[in-house]
């Protein structure tokens, strides 16, 4: 064996994950999975012919409020998305027909899974030599955002929720908080990212749940 091949299986052996950050990654993965299954659930609520005009209405702008909220968050972060694909352009005007709307519902959430998600995740789900409490605050980050998700989507789809679709249609104003980026460094290992984690992470859940789709 090389000296260079040595180093590197010693460098190898010497770094061990922490049970801690094992179970938040495991159980923050398998959120991820159980999420993207209740997608799937959620097209094909959209698709139903028994669903009603408003409520594929609503699903579009629910999506939409999904989607809102993952991209202020890459931006908060000053998160640089190469190659990204834009957002496609859909209406949920209810002049449009109930075969148009429903196939706009399915685009866009479309693009929310495929293009969102990933962009969302391969900024800040933390790889294994990220410091755990770094680590800890990305993961709390990451299953916030699912968790509001899948609630919004929950309540839009549970037949036993009151028939109130009316998800806000338009993007609230951002309460400047006044803080500014104190380092550009990235020590949490998060993918083009200035602004560390740590220090906006309890007023970034408090923003998340507050963008939270009003149905009720």
């Amino acid at each position: 064996m090389s000296q260079s091949s040595s180093l590197k299986s010693d460098a190898a052996s010497a770094f061990t994950i922490l049970p801690e950050f094992a179970a938040a990654k495991a159980a923050t993965m398998e959120l991820n999975q159980s999420f993207k299954t209740k997608l799937v659930s959620f097209r094909s609520f959209i698709r139903k012919t028994t669903t009603s005009k408003d409520e594929v209405r609503a699903s579009i702008r629910c999506i939409g409020r999904c989607i809102d909220n993952m991209e202020i968050s890459l931006n908060d972060y000053e998160v640089i998305v190469e190659d990204k694909v834009d957002r496609p352009e859909v209406s949920s005007s209810e002049d449009l027909s109930h075969d148009q709307l429903r196939s706009n519902a399915t685009l866009l959430l479309k693009y929310f899974k495929n293009r969102t998600l990933e962009y969302f995740f391969a900024a800040f789900f933390p790889p294994d030599i990220t410091p755990v409490d770094d680590a800890m605050t990305q993961f709390g980050l990451i299953r916030s955002h699912l968790e509001n998700c899948e609630s919004l989507i929950y309540k839009q789809t549970d037949a036993s929720s009151l028939p109130c679709y009316d998800c806000l249609s338009t993007s609230e104003e951002e309460d400047g908080d006044g803080d500014e980026d104190e380092d550009e460094d990235n020590p949490t290992g998060i993918t083009k990212r200035k602004r560390k984690m740590r220090k906006m992470s309890k007023h970034e859940e408090e923003r998340v749940n507050n963008r939270s789709c009003l149905l009720c």
